[in-house]
């Protein structure tokens, strides 16, 4: 990925754990907020704290990769390479993905590389023994996990895609298996896939997983078009997997990647992404926001939550306990971790809070963000991403815990 261009939870409606990009509907202490959506929300008192980092080794991209919670347990996953101070990401040699995992929401953290996940010895992953599922998976399951990858991102290098699952909150891993006979679909099989892991378990053996793809020729991984989001559906617990719909236009004027989806009731969703204009001389790119009102089946255009000039981010996007929406977001522009909330089901967004601003490297720009977000069982908020510090100068997984 170019310098210039560099969770998740599920929401149940039940007893069972969730993906970190949507927050299982918890009880929280019974009072719903009232916030004007144009009044400023500056949190207070945010601790900031270490949850990965290892000595000149680079850390990154938690969208990437994934992050999930069983109440206050936070799993968050991310890649590690060797430290180099270069022009672009400061990564080098072999890139592997690894978790880091707090057991107390947030406040402390272990790291560790389970066996049979994404594991080689090049540069990058090359899918090694894929199979097809034959056993369906139970989504609701207690200790449940599932991870997604496809290609043209750090650590991943699959163009027909595919994912794992774990059933004990991803101490082990099953896979790599298929996404079903998805790439034969008429509408797929000329594309590459290039999801990282957002998904909703609607039941027992129901899923969407939402996905990008872009063209099959153009096999550059910052390619600037051709780019676009779906969902697909599995009911038969990712045996087979149907295309359920796109959800953004193909387009030869930007490229909308890396979706971020919440349940807001049976019927509906919401979905926020990075758009990216392929004209540099226009607005570069922005997070924006689509709305489904029939279970992924149509989707429209909803809000524009952020305008980046330069260096875009990935949003992290969760339905607070009191109905709010937050998003949180890195911005490259200035070297910030920042977010928004709102009020009206994400039609309309309050003004930006600062998260934290104390990014510092050896680099002429921001490498950093690239957010997942949860909501603890005391109403706190923690936002994991990847950052530079004064203290810390070589990159590392962090998180941020405040009360909004």
């Amino acid at each position: 990925m170019s310098r210039r261009h560099p969770l998740d939870v599920i929401n149940r409606f039940s007893d069972q754990p969730v993906l970190i990009s949507r927050l299982l509907s918890l009880a929280l202490l019974g009072t719903v907020v009232l916030i004007s959506p144009g009044m400023a929300q500056q949190p207070a008192d945010i601790r900031h704290v270490v949850a990965a980092i290892e000595k000149d080794r680079f850390h990154g991209w938690p969208a990437n990769n994934g992050a999930w919670q069983w109440g206050d347990e936070l799993l968050v996953g991310f890649t590690q390479g060797d430290y180099d101070s270069v022009d672009g990401h400061n990564i080098k040699g072999i890139e592997e993905s690894k978790f880091a995992r707090s057991r107390d929401g947030g406040e402390s953290w272990e790291m560790f590389d389970p066996d049979n996940f994404l594991d080689d010895e090049n540069v990058k992953w090359l899918p090694q023994g894929k199979k097809k599922l034959t056993s369906p998976i139970d989504f609701t399951h207690g200790g449940f996990a599932m991870r997604v990858f496809g290609t043209g991102y750090h650590g991943n290098d699959d163009p027909a895609g595919g994912f794992y699952y774990s059933y004990d909150r991803g101490a082990t891993w099953n896979g790599p298996y298929y996404l079903g006979d998805i790439n034969s679909h008429e509408a797929l099989r000329d594309k590459a896939l290039t999801p990282r892991t957002d998904y909703l378990v609607l039941g027992k053996r129901e899923c969407i997983v939402f996905i990008t793809a872009r063209d099959n020729g153009n096999n550059d991984a910052n390619n600037r078009g051709s780019q676009r989001i779906a969902c697909i559906r599995t009911v038969d617990g990712g045996v087979s997997f149907e295309l359920l719909s796109w959800i953004t236009p193909a387009s030869d004027e930007y490229r909308t990647i890396m979706p971020c989806t919440i349940q807001l009731s049976a019927n509906e969703f919401v979905t926020a992404f990075r758009k990216i204009n392929v004209d540099k001389s226009q607005l570069e790119s922005t997070i924006d926001t689509y709305h489904s009102a029939d279970q992924g089946r149509s989707w429209s255009f909803l809000s524009t939550i952020k305008e980046i000039k330069f260096n875009s981010n990935p949003p992290a996007l969760l339905k607070l306990a009191d109905g709010r929406l937050c998003c949180v977001y890195g911005d490259r522009d200035v070297g910030k971790i920042a977010g928004k909330m709102s009020n009206d089901s994400g039609k309309s967004w309050g003004q930006e809070f600062t998260i934290r601003a104390d990014y510092v490297d050896s680099d002429d720009w921001a490498d950093m963000g690239y957010p997942r977000l949860a909501q603890r069982s005391d109403g706190k908020l923690v936002a994991m991403y990847y950052w530079a510090s004064p203290e810390h100068p070589q990159h590392y997984i962090a998180a941020s815990i405040w009360q909004p």
